[in-house]
């Protein structure tokens, strides 16, 4: 589904590039997109029991704006899956004239929200790094619960507009290029007279406000994250040196580790510059630009770049925790440690794990309580004695 105001004549005159639409669509799109959704619906989840029970992460706002990452990114893509199911008319539901909208606005806040939690995810970090030796504190991630709150309501406000009525006028399905079209230009001045709708929201209104759409939740959010990585980055450069002055173990324990958090948001930050961009850069140049454009960017561009942002929802968070050593040895025993809890159970045995906790005081004596209790004979028969 795109966003366009150029004519379905205009379409279908690249005779040329029809038979390769097919394959395109096949090959470069839903098979691939398939497999990114499966992966996605299967880790999403882990990752959101992770970073909700992980001892290294409880309690701190890194936690909180992983959480929301992963929880958008599930939810984009089971809505992706749900208006494939539609538009293959497996599922029959009677919106026909709101689901360009309904798609639009949910593909839009999606998009929106997960680009300014990453953004201000790195904001977080780089306030942290760059002050390692003051107490810079969001007690019990307060602070990041305010602004992950924020970043969602602003969204739907700002993206508000494309649920309004009359906001598309066409909805049309393009069987050259195996794309639907959700045109939202007038189709003609008499028409106009018979809707208010249409009186305030002109072509022209429509066109600049999906541009600044575009503006707001791609262009500058990926500029202030590129700002902030490259501030990450000086600032973790700057505290190695401060490092070998005050010593490494003071340095970590007021530092919070870096090696560990800062390449998950490192990774994450690139991801998501090198896989949403593209999409929404396409259709702000195919709003902006109303004219032909070339063969490649009309059958082939809309399907590709689609795949392309869905490795987003899909891997972000994957390669965010992979990418963190705590982080990818801690989820390795958590995983592990759920297959051994039977074992754990039948061989009675008192063991520290990072998923479970046994306590049975009434059969077993750890070897603290053993120490105190030798201890505490000792006087007793000097005294007998």
């Amino acid at each position: 589904m795109a966003n366009s105001s150029l004519s379905l004549n205009k379409i279908s005159d690249y005779n040329w590039c029809i038979p390769w639409t097919g394959p395109v669509y096949l090959y470069g799109h839903l098979i691939p997109a398939i497999a990114l959704f499966i992966f996605g619906v299967t880790f999403n989840p882990i990752a959101l029991y992770y970073f909700s029970t992980s001892h290294y992460f409880r309690h701190k706002a890194y936690a909180y704006y992983f959480l929301a990452i992963a929880t958008v990114d599930l939810v984009r893509l089971i809505l992706w899956c749900l208006f494939l199911l539609l538009d293959y008319k497996i599922l029959k539901f009677h919106f026909y004239s709101f689901e360009c909208s309904v798609q639009t606005f949910s593909e839009s806040v999606a998009s929106s929200i997960s680009a300014w939690l990453t953004v201000s995810l790195a904001v977080e970090r780089c306030v942290a790094v760059s002050k390692p030796f003051e107490t810079y504190t969001d007690k019990k991630g307060k602070h990041a619960l305010i602004v992950i709150s924020s970043v969602i309501l602003a969204s739907c406000a700002i993206n508000s507009l494309l649920l309004w009525p009359g906001f598309y006028v066409q909805r049309v399905y393009v069987k050259e290029i195996r794309i639907i079209i959700c045109n939202y230009n007038n189709p003609s001045m008499r028409n106009l007279t018979e809707n208010n709708n249409t009186l305030i929201l002109t072509s022209n209104i429509k066109r600049i406000y999906l541009m600044s759409i575009v503006i707001i939740r791609v262009a500058i959010p990926f500029m202030l994250l590129l700002l902030a990585n490259i501030i990450l980055l000086g600032s973790i450069r700057k505290n190695e040196k401060k490092s070998l002055i005050y010593g490494r173990t003071t340095f970590l324990r007021r530092h919070s580790s870096p090696p560990r958090i800062t390449p998950m948001i490192l990774f994450s930050s690139c991801i998501l510059l090198l896989t949403i961009s593209p999409r929404y850069l396409f259709q702000f140049y195919v709003n902006f630009f109303e004219e032909s454009l070339n063969c490649s960017l009309i059958h082939f561009a809309p399907h590709l770049l689609k795949t392309l942002e869905l490795f987003n929802y899909s891997l972000n968070v994957f390669v965010s925790v992979i990418s963190g050593k705590q982080a990818r040895h801690e989820l390795h025993n958590m995983l592990l440690c759920r297959s051994k809890t039977l074992n754990l159970q039948f061989d009675g045995s008192l063991q520290q794990n990072s998923c479970l906790t046994f306590n049975n005081r009434s059969r077993h004596i750890t070897y603290d309580q053993m120490n105190l209790t030798h201890t505490s004979l000792l006087p007793n028969n000097t005294n007998v004695d």
